[in-house]
């Protein structure tokens, strides 16, 4: 096998993990996007219940890993270790790169809350996974900029029609969530007001008939 061979098969190894990788990240953010609306939420809780949401990440970031070692073996491109981990160290389209590698430790801290969710704070998780938002943007950008099947018009159009889809998705996720909290104030708020002048009154009444035994 000459050094042409070996650039070769680096090069679709990193090609092909690129667009698995990435294909598991979809699937994984669309799972974990539809458990709050309404049509929907039936089959979320199949998979909630068989933790698919959490498997999917996990593999994500494998082929994420394999994507960015497989660059190190590309002797065209000439990735050091420093340039696939370290973010803005690459001289090569350095801030493309870059959002390459962030998205790679995004995925990493996504995946170690997740299986890590019984051990930290119900808020601290929510914060973690706010980062959802970061890497999928993240990963669209280099995947568009730097993806080289991105350059077949086939395979990019249906790759910008399939986000825009998720990204009409997340967009009814956070309009159901607002809706479902503002729906929860609504309820709550006078339920408790009521509860207070209930129990104020059952006080005052109690309070009264004790002073009138006192009297007597």
């Amino acid at each position: 096998m000459d050094n042409a061979d070996v650039v070769s098969w680096a090069w679709y190894i990193t090609r092909a993990s690129a667009l698995v990788g990435f294909f598991l990240l979809y699937i994984s953010i669309l799972f974990g996007s539809i458990g709050r609306i309404p049509i929907f939420r039936r089959f979320s809780a199949k998979i909630c219940a068989l933790n698919i949401h959490c498997w999917l990440s996990v593999q994500a970031l494998i082929f994420a890993l394999i994507h960015g070692v497989a660059l190190i073996f590309d002797n065209l491109l000439t990735f050091s270790w420093l340039d696939v981990f370290v973010p803005f160290h690459s001289s090569y389209e350095t801030t493309l790169v870059a959002l390459g590698t962030i998205s790679f430790y995004l995925i990493l801290i996504l995946v170690l809350t997740s299986y890590a969710r019984k051990y930290i704070s119900r808020k601290s998780w929510r914060i973690a996974h706010t980062l959802n938002l970061v890497l999928y943007g993240f990963s669209i950008v280099h995947a568009l900029s730097l993806g080289t099947d991105m350059k077949n018009d086939l395979v990019r159009n249906i790759f910008i029609y399939f986000n825009v889809l998720l990204i009409l998705i997340l967009a009814l996720n956070v309009y159901f969530r607002i809706k479902g909290r503002t729906a929860r104030q609504v309820i709550n708020i006078p339920q408790c007001d009521a509860n207070i002048r209930e129990g104020d009154a059952a006080g005052g009444q109690k309070r009264s008939r004790e002073d009138f035994r006192r009297r007597i």
